[in-house]
């Protein structure tokens, strides 16, 4: 190869920027917080702060002691800055039916045969009030500040 074509080869690399990393495209700021209902801590509670100005979401989900930390482009990295609206939702696995019996027994009735009733899957359950799952009703909102510090807390009530 001769010296030109190495060289060439060389500064294409270095003007496409190869190997280095992407920055997000606006920068993100750390976002903290506990969310609480009747005074208790909200575990595995789900929260989405939506920026309707920047277009962009943020999300996060609470520990055992009712922490959570935002995430946006990646891992706890924060939310963008501005005026968000929050949702909060926490719901309830759904009972595990009995199974169904085995194909040895007497109660087995294979697919198709005798009457079938439709298998309706049960409705999910809340553990928090329904109004904190939806933009319009939530009534939380959170404005996040290159300054911070960005801790917010959420008190939910009923």
């Amino acid at each position: 190869m001769s010296k030109s074509v190495l060289t060439s080869l060389l500064l294409t690399a270095v003007i496409c920027g190869c190997g280095r990393t992407l920055a997000p495209p606006e920068p993100v700021y750390p976002v903290t917080g506990v969310v609480t209902y009747k005074g208790q801590p909200v575990v595995g509670a789900d929260l989405t702060f939506f920026n309707a100005e920047k277009k962009r979401s943020a999300f996060g989900r609470t520990n055992d002691r009712g922490e959570y930390k935002l995430t946006t482009f990646s891992a706890n990295d924060g939310a963008v800055e501005g005026r968000s609206i929050m949702v909060v939702t926490k719901y309830v696995p759904p009972q595990v039916t009995a199974p169904e019996p085995d194909i040895e027994s007497e109660a087995y009735q294979p697919p198709g045969y005798g009457v079938q009733t439709p298998v309706k899957s049960p409705a999910l359950k809340s553990e928090v009030p329904a109004r904190y799952a939806d933009q319009a009703t939530s009534g939380l909102i959170a404005v996040v500040t290159k300054e911070g510090p960005n801790k917010v807390d959420v008190e939910l009530a009923d």
